[in-house]
């Protein structure tokens, strides 16, 4: 079919839907592909053929056989693949590729300069596999922003040969060397003014890496849904949010010795606390209201937000109801964007020095790992 017959407005209009990429395997038509030369190499195809003997020809024909709906921009290669294997490549299959390319098309082009983000990243390694976000993932949890830049990456794949002290120490000193970063002047945070941080690490390393954030640009924690088979970091939409709730375990004789338990993840048992945690301490949780803790539950944007009002409202009900409390012990079993978020929504001089633990089983329980928080850093 000469392309001489279809309306040059019909033309114009299936190249604007398609981006000038072949609606088949998305290569890009306006330049050759092998030698890179400025061209045009795109053709429009009929899904149903003009012909009646054409392939899929003898279907429903529709009214107008060169309506939009009824063409595709396609690739040489591609064009006589689908042509030469209609059986295979049947007008349903030929719909849906449509549909599903000008859609993407559409959706990557209502981008605009208010849904620009940075992107950060923490590439570490859990046990002997290092941790990386694929890009085509961060491009779909990412949606309707759009990242203006390569990630930020901070890399600890090269720590770990040394003794769990030394290494969280350094782990800790590197986060918060790269993520002060990305507040200089120049950078292209200063321009996007918002962040969208997609972490897997161990928890005190995560709790860490947000308090080394600012509060004064705009950020989004991502979560990593390892049991979905595709586009692991986006969000859930449409369940009820949700709900936490403070409680108090015990009551201690010291009014400043407080332990926190963050029991999201998974039930932690105020009997597996530390020896040193002993009856001097009020022990107090935060846990999911009617429902049981595990490593699903953080599923939506709102589930996070709503453990982060909990958390908030905590830390300020532990400050009222403890006046000389200046080291707060945190017990923690909770999703990676949960923990960002413990150490981002820290007050600095108001809140205090929070002391992480790790439940490492080859060593009998919670081990003490890091500082956060410490007022001497502010």
């Amino acid at each position: 079919m000469p392309r001489s017959k279809i309306p040059d407005s019909t033309h114009a209009e299936l190249v604007a839907r398609s981006a000038g990429r072949c609606e088949f395997c998305n290569v890009f038509l306006y330049r050759h592909p092998l030698t890179g030369e400025r061209g045009n190499f795109a053709e429009d195809a009929h899904i149903v053929a003009f012909s009646e003997r054409g392939p899929r020809g003898e279907e429903d024909r529709p009214a107008d056989i060169n309506n939009i709906d009824n063409l595709m921009l396609l690739c040489r290669p591609d064009h006589k693949l689908i042509d030469d294997n209609e059986e295979r490549y049947t007008r349903p299959f030929l719909e849906l590729r449509k549909r599903e390319h000008e859609a993407r098309i559409q959706r990557v082009t209502e981008y605009g300069p208010s849904t620009q983000t940075t992107v950060l990243q923490l590439k570490v390694k859990i046990g002997s596999q290092v941790v990386e976000v694929d890009r085509t993932e961060t491009f779909e949890a990412l949606f309707p922003r759009y990242a203006v830049a390569d990630p930020h990456i901070i890399d600890l794949t090269g720590l770990g040969d040394e003794e769990p002290g030394a290494f969280y120490k350094l782990a800790a000193d590197l986060i918060r060397r790269r993520a002060a970063l990305l507040y200089e002047a120049g950078s292209d945070l200063e321009r996007t003014r918002h962040l969208s941080v997609l972490a897997l690490a161990p928890i005190p390393l995560l709790v860490n890496l947000g308090n080394s954030l600012s509060n004064k640009v705009a950020t989004d924690f991502y979560q990593c849904h390892r049991t979905r088979p595709e586009n692991r970091w986006n969000w859930y939409e449409g369940a009820p949010p949700a709900r936490f709730a403070l409680r108090r375990l015990r009551t201690g004789t010291d009014p400043a010795a407080v332990g926190l338990v963050l029991s999201l993840s998974g039930a932690i048992d105020i009997g597996s606390l530390p020896a040193h945690v002993d009856e001097r301490f009020s022990v107090y949780e935060i846990s999911p209201v009617d429902a049981v803790p595990s490593t699903g539950l953080l599923r939506q944007k709102e589930d996070l937000e709503a453990f982060r009002a909990v958390y908030r409202n905590a830390l300020a009900e532990l400050r009222r109801g403890h006046p000389g409390l200046k080291v707060l012990h945190v017990f923690p079993a909770l999703p990676a964007p949960a923990a960002v978020t413990c150490g981002f929504d820290l007050l600095p001089k108001v809140d205090p020095e929070l002391r992480i633990y790790d439940n490492v089983k080859t060593e009998g329980g919670f081990v003490e790992r890091l500082s956060v928080n410490a007022h001497e850093q502010q």
